[in-house]
């Protein structure tokens, strides 16, 4: 609002110069009544300029007032002077150069009248540049702004959606698992556990014989199926803190002290995505960037809260400026609602703090 303000006062400023110039006109001229009535009308209308966004019409006015006013005073040539002004304020700048024709007809001095009359031109045609220029940068940068907010809406919603796919693949995953051994060792178990029951009241052993060895079978197909679920269900890919500790195991080039504290079941995907993104970029910068012989890396998981840091000890000098895969890192932990700090204080320091969803945890 202040910088919409600044423009607007330079204008009401010359505007108000103006009227100033038409009083010491009317001082160190003849001081008619007629002279100071028409200063008088200028002022109002230069007051509700000020006050109120006229039409660009609302000129003929000003003109009309002049135009009455010739046969009595000169200072009505000068009041040309605001029309003048105003149809360049509005981008109306060959129409006020018909005004300043007027400077042939005046009985005032010529000479003076036509430097009074281009310099509210002037001023005029500049005033109005001004202001074009700063609507167009207001728009720019209003444009701007609206980019950069949907640009956050579309994280904030990627992020929700992701969230969604973790949390529906997870239930997809219970039910499928549910099912399947509802169907095959439920009813396994559950045949087994009314044969046991029918044993009891058996009464020939060739009977009993054959109840048993049913019992055994179904037993051993529960077993067995038991086993094929657990085997689908473990994955052939490391995922969640297994995959960070294979990339630490798999980085060769310093000595490496992995720790990790809390729930690890408490993280979802995505952020255990974000996590190895982590440790991968910050040992590449290690192994490229630094002179050090260890380096730390320690997890740690609260209810709120999943924090990684990893800290080396070298000494080298830091680099003066933050690579493009920090930056990237930085982006994607700002969007899940975290940070990503670095430091190069003491060694070599990166810090990622993500807060957990607890909506997502109690689901």
């Amino acid at each position: 609002m202040k910088k919409r303000m600044e423009p607007l006062l330079f204008v009401n400023s010359w505007r108000f110069l103006m009227m100033g110039a038409f009083i010491h006109l009317w001082v160190l001229g003849d001081s008619q009544i007629s002279s100071f009535i028409l200063i008088l009308l200028l002022l109002l209308m230069t007051c509700l300029r000020w006050r109120f966004a006229l039409p660009v019409w609302f000129v003929l006015v000003d003109i009309l007032i002049c135009f009455f006013y010739f046969p009595y005073t000169d200072i009505a040539y000068y009041g040309f002077a605001l029309p003048i002004f105003e149809l360049a304020l509005k981008g109306k700048g060959l129409f006020s150069l018909f005004l300043c024709a007027g400077v042939f007809f005046a009985q005032a001095s010529s000479s003076f009248l036509f430097w009074f009359f281009f310099q509210a031109f002037f001023f005029g045609v500049f005033s109005f540049i001004f202001l074009k220029n700063q609507e167009m940068y207001r728009v720019d940068i209003d444009e701007q702004r609206k980019v950069r907010y949907e640009l956050e809406r579309i994280k904030i919603d990627l992020l929700e959606a992701n969230q969604s796919v973790s949390h529906q693949a997870e239930l997809m995953e219970r039910y499928r698992i549910a099912r399947e051994l509802h169907d095959h060792l439920g009813h396994d178990l559950t045949g087994a556990t009314l044969a046991l029951q029918a044993y009891q009241y058996v009464q020939e052993p060739e009977e009993a014989k054959k109840i048993l060895q049913e019992v055994k079978n179904r037993l051993e197909r529960s077993t067995k199926s038991l086993r094929e679920t657990v085997h689908n269900m473990t994955p052939m890919t490391r995922i969640g803190v297994e995959s960070l500790e294979s990339v630490v195991r798999n980085f060769q080039q310093k000595d490496i002290e992995f720790k990790r504290s809390g729930n690890m079941l408490l993280v979802p995907a995505h952020i255990w995505s974000l996590l190895e993104s982590c440790v991968k970029e910050t040992l590449t910068n290690v192994a490229k960037h630094s002179n050090a012989t260890k380096v730390e890396v320690d997890l740690q998981v609260t209810e709120s809260i999943v924090r990684l840091s990893i800290k080396d000890n070298g000494t080298a000098k830091k680099l003066s400026h933050t690579g493009s895969g920090l930056r990237s890192l930085q982006m994607r932990s700002r969007s899940m609602g975290g940070s990503l700090s670095i430091s190069h204080e003491n060694g070599f320091l990166v810090v990622c703090v993500i807060p957990l969803d607890k909506e997502m945890l109690n689901g």
